[in-house]
């Protein structure tokens, strides 16, 4: 494993690594202490150092200064601003590795040591190699190849909490030599090649391992993760104190086992139960110790003496075309990403590795495999070359391709008259937008047709008028969607027929396709992943079928590579849509979202000033936030007010905080039934987070408790737009959960009264924020975390804490992220983009009016920026957006004075 950390300045963490180096040899070997730091990287090599030199105190400090180690020279200036002094590698060995290094005689024990040191070395090399770069000019948008690392290396024989883990820390300085000068690291870079770097460890060790100890066999026990054959799991989790001591505190805490669990719950609690670093520990009688523990628990010495008398079962390395099939098959490497790098495929492919692999032998598999047919080249991006693969780039074409053909095929045309005769009567009364949009559709004869729908902005109810519209002239109107609440909606709202788009291809596939005079309206089609939609527009183009696909490119896209919506919206701008938010009651407040949508981050901040909050540490922010919707539950009903989270973990927290306010205030009784290791009482607020046929239940079905069965677990719920369900107790332990605070994905497509939303500032990109802070008709809040987010947390057991975040610093942080778009660009635009590129103009024909050439090299536009500090920096604005921004920003002001407009907490930045 291989994690990542930044360092800051500040004396103490510096000291981390130092303050557990032995004194001496002597007490080295007698286990008083760990190994000293070594120097490592080429940068430290050309600064005349030695490759293992000793690293002496004053050396590593001045490293971390931006100073010479040998003379003290000014390398690079790190003024006041300088936060980040270092980066640490640190290379974890599987648990079995550990264990056995602890347990084992010193011959194996170093020839364990030696196969840990000399993957470390492969995995660093990679990184150097592929990863080590600077950024210099105007927001870091000039990027260089720095030539080396300065690092050092520390080498730590157990955890936290005294078990068994083999690990090296590898800090390497924040400064590389370019251009004859020394920057910042783009730390962007290293954090690009993490797994890639941890894959490459992983597989050398294998190797290295099979060939200094040829009984040594591997097991798989994760994807790309393997442990050593013949270690037994009750070793392994006995030696995970931590693991235990997390387990534990987790069920004291919620009442949940580690079924339950999801990694960002493990990973927050194991923060919660931190224990400070034990330094000094007496070596030997902790060797002792260990050797006791793994005979209790079946590795004792006849357990031992058996596995080293064994002959590795090593497997054959896997055929080059299995390789490819499964890497560019649909589970493969474009499952949930169009477009990929080679750090990625070489990543999977050192797991398909059992017993390991050299740097060049994953390097010369790698190349094959690109070289593959199944594999597109497209274009380089920042001395990286991107691929995609043949399956998704067909299906990509099958829908662009598809919109071009059946352009002027005149498919599904309503005449005025048609279309008015329903428009006129139509109840509840359509508005201009969605008016518009109705006649655009009816009369357009495209076979395709693409509907952008913001936020809010009564698509069901378009989708209603539309599906009368052409029912009426003898059309059979069928919905799909990629959801089975959105399906649901399309019936009960919309009147629409409607199934998932997985249930609809199956039932095509008995029934021989669609029928004739057939309208399929997609609803949701931003969330529709290109595999299966490329499925469904080639059955409707076969039967003459015309597709109108409803959704909105700013919201939340697909889980799975997706993206193709905002490539037929952006085809032309005079295409129907629905631009007019009707959901929130303040126009002041649809404004700004609308600018948010557009990328302009500071109108919508400056809307929001009085309703955003900072907080130091989580649980602060999660007291507010359920102060806040308390008052809001009060005003709107349980239904009403939801609060609003970017991952489990808080979301979790919130559920449980919410629960122990209305236990306080007696809103929820007493009396609690445990199912599944949740608690459950009547008047609790749940969500369904399985599509279920027997029950009638949608992932994403909101409901409230209405009675639990305490003997079987049974309960019957009712749902927030239908009636009672009854719940099996199978379902209720496995699918359902507290729904008092949602993750964006489940609240997308709802509406409340009010929402509090809840995250660190870097997670509010500009999708999952616009489509997080878009949900209430009323008051909206934002409640900021400044502790570290939870991935940084995994090094828990073997590192010091990350450096502590700025109040001052968040505002900026949450105003560039709402900046940063995570919408990834179809393979078919990289094409088309370098296309346009070599014709010297631009493309306005069509997505794909252009010739194709894949060899073509293009810069990515959509590709995020880092500075040299390793930040993301702030987007420059073209004067026409500054344009726009200034004058919204009055607009608001002057609406201001005109709204009524309930005040959150004052910003805390």
């Amino acid at each position: 494993m291989l994690t990542i950390g930044k360092l800051g300045v500040s004396r103490g963490q510096l000291e981390y690594y130092d303050a557990q180096v032995a004194a001496g040899a002597e007490d080295y070997y007698a286990g008083r202490g760990e190994s000293p730091g070594r120097w490592r990287g080429a940068g430290a090599l050309a600064l005349g150092l030695a490759a293992g030199e000793r690293v002496e105190r004053n050396g590593f400090m001045a490293v971390m200064r931006g100073r010479s180690p040998v003379d003290g020279a000014v390398l690079r200036e790190m003024g006041k601003r300088s936060t980040v002094a270092a980066l640490d590698l640190t290379f974890s060995a599987p648990k079995s590795v550990s264990v056995l290094f602890a347990v084992v005689d010193e011959e194996i024990s170093g020839a364990l040591l030696a196969a840990h040191e000399q993957a470390v070395d492969a995995a660093l090399g990679y990184l150097e190699r592929e990863a080590c770069f600077t950024r210099r000019g105007r927001d870091g948008t000039e990027r260089l190849r720095g030539e080396g690392f300065i690092a050092t290396s520390y080498r730590h024989r157990m955890s936290r909490a005294g078990d068994p883990q083999l690990h090296t820390h590898v800090v390497v300085g924040n400064l590389t030599r370019a251009d004859g000068r020394y920057t910042a690291l783009d730390a962007r870079a290293l954090y690009e090649h993490k797994f890639a770097g941890g894959a490459v460890y992983r597989a050398v060790l294998r190797a290295e391992v099979c060939r200094r100890l040829g009984w040594v066999s591997w097991r798989l026990v994760g994807r790309g993760l393997f442990e050593i054959d013949g270690v037994s799991e009750d070793v392994l989790s006995h030696f995970s104190k931590r693991r235990v001591e997390i387990l534990e505190r987790a069920i004291a805490l919620v009442g949940a086992g580690v079924g339950e669990l999801s990694r960002e719950r493990m990973q927050g609690i194991a923060l919660q139960t931190r224990k400070a670093k034990q330094y000094g520990i007496d070596g030997g009688t902790w060797r002792d110790e260990v050797r006791a523990r793994a005979a209790e628990h079946g590795l004792g010495e006849r357990e031992l003496r058996t596995l080293r008398a064994g002959v590795a079962r090593i497997p054959a390395a896997p055929p080059a075309g299995e390789v490819a099939d499964r890497l560019s098959g649909p589970l493969g490497l474009t499952e949930l990403h169009n477009t990929f790098a080679r750090r990625h495929a070489l990543a999977e492919i050192a797991g398909e590795f059992h017993h390991g692999a050299s740097v060049e032998e994953l390097d010369r598999v790698t190349s094959d495999y690109l070289a593959d047919p199944t594999v597109q080249h497209l274009r380089s991006e920042e001395d990286e070359q991107r691929y995609t693969t043949a399956g998704l780039l067909a299906c990509e074409r099958e829908i662009l391709d598809g919109a071009e053909r059946r352009r002027a095929e005149g498919a599904a045309v309503l005449s005025a008259g048609q279309i008015e005769s329903v428009l006129c009567s139509w109840e509840p009364a359509l508005n201009d937008d969605q008016t518009a949009a109705v006649r655009a559709v009816a009369s357009s004869g495209q076979g395709i047709e693409a509907v952008a729908a913001v936020a809010g902005s009564g698509k069901t109810t378009m989708i209603g008028a539309l599906a009368a519209c052409y029912a009426q002239d003898g059309w059979t109107v069928l919905g799909a969607a990629p959801t089975g609440r959105a399906a649901r909606q399309l019936r009960e709202a919309a009147g629409v027929p409607a199934e998932t788009m997985h249930t609809m291809l199956l039932r095509l596939a008995r029934t021989g396709g669609f029928q004739a005079r057939t309208v399929l309206v997609l609803d949701e089609a931003g969330m529709a992943p290109t595999r299966l939609a490329a499925r469904l527009f080639s059955e409707a183009e076969r039967a003459g079928a015309k597709v109108v696909a409803v959704g909105d490119p700013g919201q939340l896209g697909s889980v799975q590579a997706g993206g193709w919506l905002t490539a037929l919206t952006a085809r032309s701008d005079q295409g129907p849509s629905l631009r007019e938010a009707i959901r929130q009651h303040d126009f002041a407040e649809r404004e700004a979202l609308r600018a948010l949508r557009d990328g302009d981050a500071d109108t919508y901040l400056e809307h929001m000033r009085q309703r955003v909050t900072a907080h130091e540490q989580e649980h602060a922010a999660i007291r507010a936030l359920v102060a806040e919707w308390t008052d809001g539950r009060a005003r709107h009903g349980a239904a009403g007010a939801a609060m609003i989270a970017r991952d489990n973990y808080t979301r979790e927290l919130a559920n449980r905080a919410a629960r122990a306010q209305l236990h306080a205030t007696g809103e929820l009784p007493a009396v609690e039934v445990l199912i599944g290791g949740r608690a459950y009482a009547r008047g609790d607020r749940v969500i369904a987070r399985r599509n279920d046929r027997h029950h009638d239940l949608d992932n994403g079905t909101l409901a409230t408790v209405v009675e639990v069965n305490r003997a079987t677990g049974a309960m019957i719920i009712q749902t927030d737009a239908s009636e009672p369900r009854a719940l099996s107790p199978s379902y209720v332990a496995d699918h359902l959960e507290h729904a008092y605070a949602l993750t964006a994905h489940g609240a997308q497509g709802g509406t409340f009264q009010w929402a509090g939303v809840i995250g660190r500032p870097e997670e509010f990109t500009r999708e999952w924020a616009y489509t997080a802070l878009s949900r209430a008709r009323g008051h909206t809040s934002i409640h900021l975390i400044a502790a570290p987010p939870e991935r940084e947390r995994e090094r828990d057991e073997y590192a010091p804490p990350a450096p502590r975040r700025q109040l001052a610093d968040v505002r900026d942080h949450l105003q560039r992220a709402m900046r940063r778009s995570e919408v990834e660009a179809l393979a078919t635009a990289h094409l088309r983009q370098a296309a346009a590129h070599v014709g010297g103009g631009s493309d306005h024909q069509g997505l794909l009016s252009a010739p194709i050439d894949p060899d073509t090299d293009l810069r990515n536009p959509d590709r995020s920026r880092v500075n040299s500090s390793g930040s993301i920096p702030a987007d420059r604005t073209d004067p026409a957006t500054a344009e726009r921004s200034a004058t919204r920003l009055k607009g608001l002001e002057r609406l201001r004075t005109h709204s009524e407009q309930r005040r959150g907490p004052t910003l805390g930045l």
